[in-house]
C-alpha cells in the first residue's frame, strides 16, 4: 500500500475541489479531494461533497484515477473491498500520528 499526499505529477492534489456530474442527472456536483491513494498499479481519490464537508455525518466517495481527466467508478465487490481496507488503514494510520 502506498499513500500519495500530494499528487502534482498527476496534477491534482489533496484538498483541491473538482466538479463531477452526478448519475442519472446532467447538474454537477462540487467534492473535494480528501485523500489519494495507490493500491498496486492503480490510483484512487477519496471525495467528500463539498455540501456535506461541515456536517458530523457526510458521504465518501471513492473513484478510480486513470492518470488523465477521467475518474472512474470502482467495478467490483472485490476492488471495493480492497480501496475500503486500505482507506480504513490509512484512517488508522493518521490517527496513530
Amino acid at each position: 500500500m502506498e499513500f500519495e499526499e500530494n499528487m502534482n505529477e498527476l496534477g491534482i492534489d489533496v484538498g483541491e475541489v473538482i466538479s463531477i456530474q452526478e448519475e442519472g442527472t446532467e447538474e454537477d456536483r462540487d467534492f473535494r479531494i480528501m485523500y489519494i491513494f495507490d493500491i498496486e498499479d492503480r490510483t484512487y481519490l477519496c471525495l467528500v461533497p463539498v455540501d456535506q464537508e461541515d456536517e458530523e455525518e457526510y458521504e465518501i466517495h471513492f473513484l478510480r484515477f486513470d492518470g488523465s481527466d477521467t475518474l472512474t467508478p470502482i467495478e467490483s465487490d472485490e476492488e471495493w473491498e480492497n480501496v475500503e481496507a486500505t482507506f480504513d488503514a490509512i484512517l488508522a494510520e493518521n490517527e496513530e500520528d
